[in-house]
């Protein structure tokens, strides 16, 4: 993915066909890392080898969203992942409630502090996506998007 899918901007943009301004965060979760043990066998377990798996270390994310208790702003904000993640080639492929997560607050805020924060969202489960060559695709996508968030502009 691109390096901006995951940069923390501060402010607001306009995504189209979104009329109002919503804020532009990280589309992803942060990766932080990608560990593998140098023995992945290490010892024994009640006599069998012992197996130590890989760890992907990514940013907490929250919990999944629920469309109908988000308020205009939150679902337009939502459908803005969408929209930028299309409009950078890509297509989700398993767009639903369950892979938009939210928290209060930003992650790069003190914990303290988010408690008086908005929300942030952020787009997971990519096992689907792959660049699209036809925009029929992505017009697609986002109508699922619409029709998931109750949001008028094409449903």
């Amino acid at each position: 993915f691109p390096d901006h899918f995951f940069q923390h901007w501060n402010g607001y943009n306009v995504v189209s066909p979104i009329q109002d301004p919503v804020p532009v965060g990280a589309l992803c979760p942060q990766f932080y890392g990608y560990y593998t043990p140098d023995d992945p066998t290490d010892g024994e377990y009640w006599g069998r080898p012992r197996y130590l798996s890989p760890i992907l270390f990514l940013e907490h994310c929250g919990r999944e969203i629920d469309p109908d208790e988000l308020c205009q702003d939150d679902k337009q904000e939502c459908a803005s992942l969408i929209l930028r993640f299309n409009g950078a080639g890509w297509l989700h492929g398993s767009f639903a409630a369950r892979n938009i997560l939210w928290q209060q607050g930003k992650p790069t805020e003190w914990p303290v502090k988010r408690l008086r924060s908005g929300k942030s969202f952020r787009l997971i489960d990519f096992g689907r996506s792959e660049k699209y060559s036809r925009i029929i695709n992505r017009t697609g996508e986002q109508e699922i998007a619409f029709r998931l968030l109750h949001l008028l502009h094409r449903a």
